[in-house]
């Protein structure tokens, strides 16, 4: 799948890519642009490192279903433009007739994301000359720019810790490495990247232009369209981090409990109208759906790789649910245990988690129940406090796979990073981190 001629197409984009990234680095002033090259080339080796883990190592996967398939609508779009525009507006379950010549050959486009992945991927399969390893080079330079805009927001929120916040950004390994091939992750994980950068801008810098708009939507669509649980988990946050930044606006007590009473009535009613919406558009999403996909996990991913685990659920009514949320974010955050490892990746995924154990209890330990105040202090770590709880929850409550764990916590893991960096600095710094300033 990866011969002389991908590697050489491979260097040549990778140079051209990199030559432009430097011209552009060259115009900035910033200090904090030192890190900008090193971010690039350390996602397109993660992406890299992906994709040969998958060639050479497991050898299937979606990833090649994605890449298959997109394949098929790049052949398309040189045989017969006008089938290919239509199978890009066509849904997955609405082909015509016609079009099966090309339908047939794809054997992963039955469900609605899936086959979104598909058409996609499909321009940049037609640019890369339907290399592999192009592609991935190409959904690594937008998982690079999403994380270099999460780095801008850190290095915001701690100012002078530029370091502290490319770490968070950039050297987690298990978002480095899953979040850089071909799959559904690494464009939500770009996506939501984007969308923390546009919420940061248009609500605490108020800068309403046109291009965080327009960028926020996008990027809300492509979630949506792509792995909408994430939408679900992240909306609630916003909604307490835009009640946090109620209270940093208004200094008259009254004002600030009325902004809460509105604020909290239309977080309900915004919360319930985005699930009904969701549910209703998605039977994936919908109750019955979500219990029957929930169970799906639990029965079949726990026979793949040799790495599953079990939280003991028998009760899937929403008592039973909550009762395993302790479990679930344990799971998430803290698992798999250096004795549970059973392969390299696994091994990897473990150790990061009980760096990351070490470090919060070192933090807890220290501030004990200011803690909380610690996540008080700013609006931003308001939101990513409650997006990496809910999140946490329902990706460690229904992946049960430590390999599939790995890679669908992702979207949160630099993110949880960044706020055990924070609760530590908010600790030690004689000033506390700077508070947002509204305009």
């Amino acid at each position: 799948m990866v011969g002389i001629l991908d590697w050489g197409i491979w260097i040549t984009y990778f140079v051209l890519m990199f030559l432009l990234l430097m011209v552009y680095r060259n115009t900035k002033k910033e200090s904090y642009y030192r890190f900008f090259l090193a971010g690039f080339v350390l996602k397109i080796m993660g992406g890299l490192g992906f994709a040969m883990i998958y060639v050479y190592y497991y050898g299937f996967g979606d990833t090649f279903a994605y890449f298959n398939g997109s394949g098929v609508l790049a052949d398309a779009l040189v045989d017969d433009p006008g089938s290919y525009f239509r199978l890009i507006f066509s849904s997955a379950d609405s082909f015509s007739g016609d079009l099966r010549q090309y339908t047939s050959q794809i054997v992963y486009s039955t469900g609605h994301e899936e086959w979104f992945m598909i058409k996609l991927l499909s321009p940049f399969t037609f640019l890369s000359f339907k290399s592999y390893i192009v592609i991935t080079l190409f959904t690594s330079l937008f998982s690079f720019v999403g994380a270099w805009k999460l780095f801008l927001v850190f290095r915001r929120i701690l100012p002078n810790k530029d370091f502290l916040s490319f770490v968070a950004a950039f050297l987690i390994p298990s978002t480095l490495f899953w979040g850089g091939g071909i799959m559904k992750d690494t464009l939500t994980l770009g996506c939501i990247n984007l969308l923390i950068y546009y919420t940061y801008e248009l609500l605490f810098e108020n800068r309403w232009v046109f291009k965080y708009i327009f960028g926020s939507i996008m990027c809300i669509v492509l979630i949506y369209m792509l792995k909408a649980y994430i939408l679900l988990c992240f909306v609630p946050a916003l909604l307490f981090g835009i009640n946090a930044l109620m209270k940093v606006k208004f200094d008259n007590p009254i004002i600030r409990r009325l902004m809460n009473i509105i604020v909290i009535g239309v977080s309900v009613v915004l919360v319930f109208a985005v699930s009904n919406f969701v549910g209703e558009n998605s039977q994936k999403y919908s109750v019955g759906g979500l219990e029957s996909r929930v169970k799906g996990f639990h029965t079949w991913h726990t026979f793949q790789g040799g790495s599953a685990y079990d939280l003991g659920v028998t009760d899937y009514s929403p008592v039973g649910v909550l009762t395993k949320i302790p479990a679930s974010l344990n799971v998430t955050f803290f698992r798999p245990y250096l004795w549970e490892a059973r392969n390299p990746v696994i091994l990897i995924a473990a150790v990061e988690s009980l760096v990351f154990f070490i470090l919060l209890m070192a933090a807890i330990f220290s501030r004990k129940l200011k803690i909380f105040s610690s996540f008080a202090s700013h609006p931003m770590i308001v939101i990513f406090g409650i997006y990496c709880l809910i999140f946490g929850f329902v990706v460690g409550f229904t992946s049960y796979n430590f390999g599939a764990l790995a890679r669908y916590k992702i979207p949160i893991f630099s993110l949880f990073a960044f706020l055990i960096i924070y609760i530590n600095i908010y600790r030690k710094e004689k000033t506390k981190p700077k508070k947002i300033e509204v305009i």
